[in-house]
């Protein structure tokens, strides 16, 4: 009979962690939820701003001032996923503390970092929701909420172009445009990308072009032609070149795309483009590793989040907002500052968009190994 119990205790010490770890992460997700509601209206608010200046002083109709808020919070759930998982996850555990659940936990022989699995799998979780939203849905919406200033807002031709953009017209041509002068339609830094007749790609480079009506008219470039395996068949160097831009102009600008509006996919063929034709991609390679990096810092906030939780367990909730203010700002300028050394050449892409989480991460594993301790 005492064999039967022991066999029994044994089974339901086995299971044990398994309904807790679902009870942690129903604790944490639920956190989340709350802190995403919260800090996406924040970020509402002060588009609200700008949003109403349009309305009132640019005389737009409401529905698209109403399509162009909807539009954006796909993005704004994006930078709000990594900041709602330090904060929840810091209220999470310092709640389980506070009513005596951790204490429980470590004296069942369950250690900090046992208790952090769960965690960490209600990061995963969320983090792979924000990477698939900021790959899928945050591009396309980028775009139509773009779309809708370039075609309805600015009506003026061209619409306003910003710096490092690509288009493709019905012709399936790609064009690429570094800097705009928009005052005299210079442009500057021009690639034309064309498949051939034979099915192998043409390369048209410039650094510098006029855009008069339809027409591109080029200065001082470059015609290339490659094989099927990417070898330059053909190289002719020229003074002047006039490319025809048939395509409506409004419609020629609806696809207009900039790295925050394409996928990870687009954006790698879109690289793959410009190292043909010799460009330099050092930006948009930083802008693609950096679809990945931001997603998935919120494993490392959480990482942070659950040892700084118990220190502040008995000190006000305002401590623990304040140290995951101070942690986010922490955090976005130095990856501000990666992401322009990345840009600048200082540094390879992939060390600009990732050393920020490196670093925080370690920092994360030496502040729990110490709560550990005590």
């Amino acid at each position: 009979m005492t064999m039967e119990m022991s066999v029994k205790r044994r089974r339901s010490f086995l299971w044990w962690p398994k309904i807790l770890d679902r009870y942690i992460i129903k604790e944490v997700l639920s956190f989340v939820a709350l802190a995403v509601a919260a800090l996406t209206i924040m970020l509402i608010m002060q588009t609200l701003f700008e949003l109403l200046d349009i309305l009132i002083n640019k005389r737009v109709a409401w529905q698209y001032v109403a399509k162009l808020l909807i539009y954006r919070l796909p993005a704004y759930l994006v930078v709000t996923f990594p900041m709602s998982l330090l904060a929840s996850s810091e209220f999470a555990i310092a709640r389980l503390s506070t009513d005596g659940e951790i204490t429980a936990m470590r004296a069942g022989g369950i250690s900090l970092r046992r208790i952090m699995i769960p965690f960490l799998v209600a990061s995963l979780l969320v983090s792979i929701l924000s990477f698939y939203i900021n790959d899928y849905i945050v591009p396309e919406a980028n775009h139509i909420s773009q779309n809708i200033i370039r075609e309805i807002v600015l009506k003026k031709g061209p619409p306003n172009i910003m710096r490092n953009v690509f288009f493709r017209d019905a012709e399936n041509r790609y064009f690429y445009i570094n800097k705009l002068d928009e005052d005299g339609m210079i442009m500057q830094d021009i690639m034309v990308y064309e498949m051939t007749r034979e099915k192998f790609p043409r390369v048209i480079t410039a650094k510098r072009g006029v855009w008069v009506v339809d027409t591109w008219k080029l200065e001082n470039g470059t015609i290339y032609n490659y094989d099927e395996n990417g070898k330059i068949t053909y190289e002719m160097d020229f003074i002047n070149l006039d490319i025809i831009v048939k395509e409506d102009l409004q419609k020629f600008f609806t696809n207009q795309r900039t790295p925050q509006e394409m996928s990870s996919k687009e954006l790698s063929q879109q690289i793959e483009i410009l190292k043909q034709a010799g460009a330099d991609t050092k930006n948009f390679e930083v802008d693609y590793h950096m679809k990945f990096s931001i997603p998935y810092s919120g494993l490392i906030f959480v990482l942070m989040g659950v040892p700084l939780g118990l220190r502040v367990k008995r000190g006000s909730k305002a401590t623990g907002i304040v140290i995951s203010i101070v942690l986010i700002l922490s955090y976005y300028v130095f990856l501000s500052v990666t992401r322009s050394m990345g840009r600048g050449g200082m540094i390879d892409p992939i060390t600009s968009a990732w050393l920020p989480n490196l670093v925080f991460g370690i920092l994360g594993i030496f502040i729990m190994l110490g709560a550990e301790k005590k």
